[in-house]
């Protein structure tokens, strides 16, 4: 059981990684059934997998990017939980990685295992309405590999009781590595006020990206207007994301920004907010994990088309995201109003039974220009430790400064504390709280909020 809770930023919550079935169908990775078998008692979905995997040539700094898998349970149609699938096992074929890269760490804690030529990962059951992902293995590039495409991938999924799925991922040695240009934050904006960004993306890698690029737009504290013809906006009045798509593959060394600027309206009651892009290769959206992404049937605008025009990309401000620099790269605008700051802390609860050590969600406070905040844990629960390598990479984990006690950092994909209740002690409750300067804010009341234990057993 976990408690919810929101990141800054790109709301990549830890849960929504692990359990997450929105983005791509199983059709999507190829592993749609095979025509004419019975409905099987059980439903298995690949809902991610990458179809193309890079390899960049080792530098000292550059690694392969986590080559993770995401597997999906779905409930029943109109809810309700169907069986669990039984004995899942992924088998994957990796020959074409002979003379280019060999196999370091396998996962042994997803039951993965190397003979030869072949990683086999055995999986525990899967529940319905619950999921996995994770990275079965870790390559490490030859020096002397040659550059280019270097073969396919097969991956094999099977179970018991569900049909079986098969994906395959082009290997290539080299790697792009999407840049964007980072924006320096805007303050004394009036509320309701317009704000202008334009996205500069480039290339720093040795391989093209092969195919188009797409930028996506989100606001907190600001809505977006639909102006452009091949944007895709979710909804059509006072949007807050856009998805704009650009032709043509993005050549190692060249660099674009957009020939007009993407403009937002800060929110009239907005003290603080932000204004961010990602910048994705079109056919690899490895957003398609932890969200719905905008379908055909998204508004468009109802202007002229946006165009790009090439700029110089070598520049500091050009950076890469480090965790997935070859799939992706991400910029934002932060923007403040004169309005007075009011630092707002958000209450969450820890859902769990006595005994259990459970992964709470710290959520991030409100108008919070800070980059900590403190959790005091309620009467009967404790702070505990947990190992970091069984679980996602990209999370942060709150830093325990005693029993129940804790100091809890912020990042784009969220932080989680880990929880041991010790005992179950009816209506206790903790606090988060987030400091801010008194000369600033005036009602610092608000900045504490309330912990609470939700017992489920």
């Amino acid at each position: 059981m976990k408690a919810t809770g929101t990141a800054r930023h790109r709301p990549r919550a830890w849960a929504a990684l692990l359990l997450s079935a929105l983005g791509f169908a199983v059709a999507a990775c190829g592993g749609a059934p095979d025509a004419g078998r019975r409905s099987p008692q059980a439903r298995l979905d690949l809902t991610y997998a990458m179809r193309t995997y890079y390899l960049p040539r080792p530098d000292g700094e550059h690694r392969p990017s986590p080559y993770e898998i995401t597997l999906k349970a779905p409930e029943k149609p109109g809810g309700g939980a169907g069986p669990a699938v039984r004995g899942v096992k992924v088998t994957l074929d990796l020959s074409a990685f002979a003379g280019r890269a060999k196999i370091g760490r396998v996962n042994k804690g997803y039951g993965c295992a190397r003979s030869g030529d072949e990683v086999v990962c055995a999986l525990d059951d899967i529940k319905s309405g619950e999921g996995a992902i994770f990275t079965p293995f870790e390559p490490e590039v030859l020096r002397d590999a040659p550059q280019g495409p270097a073969g396919r991938m097969k991956m094999t999924v099977t179970s018991a009781n569900a049909t079986t799925l098969h994906h395959t991922t082009e290997v290539v040695v080299g790697a792009p590595r999407l840049t964007a240009r980072q924006e320096k934050p805007v303050t004394g904006v009036a509320p309701g006020g317009e704000m202008r960004l334009t996205p500069a993306f480039g290339n720093q890698g040795d391989t093209s990206t092969g195919d188009g690029t797409v930028v996506t737009l989100t606001t907190e504290q600001a809505t977006l207007r639909p102006r452009y013809r091949n944007c895709r906006y979710d909804k059509p009045v006072r949007p807050t994301r856009a998805e704009c798509a650009f032709p043509g593959e993005l050549r190692p060394g060249t660099a674009y920004e957009t020939d007009a600027p993407l403009l937002a309206v800060a929110d009239e009651s907005a003290q603080r907010g932000r204004f961010d892009y990602a910048v994705y290769r079109a056919h690899e959206r490895s957003d398609a994990q932890y969200g719905p992404l905008l379908g055909p049937s998204s508004p468009r605008g109802t202007g002229p088309a946006l165009g790009l025009r090439p700029v110089d990309g070598r520049g500091e401000e050009f950076t890469a995201d480090s965790n997935d620099a070859d799939g992706m790269a991400f910029s934002g605008r932060e923007f403040t109003t004169d309005r007075v700051d009011d630092v707002r802390a958000v209450p969450f609860p820890i859902k769990g039974a006595a005994g259990e050590t459970v992964m709470a969600d710290v959520p991030f406070a409100k108008d919070f220009a800070g980059k900590e905040v403190r959790v005091t844990l309620p009467e009967g629960l404790s702070t505990a430790s947990v190992d970091p390598a069984g679980y996602p990479s990209e999370l942060t984990f709150c830093r325990t400064t005693g029993r129940r006690t804790a100091v809890c950092p912020f990042t784009s994909y969220g932080t989680v504390l880990p929880v041991r209740i010790d005992e179950r002690v009816d209506g206790a409750r903790g606090e988060v709280h987030a400091p801010s300067d008194p000369a600033t804010d005036p009602w610092r009341k608000n900045n504490t909020a309330p912990v609470t234990v939700v017992y489920t057993g």
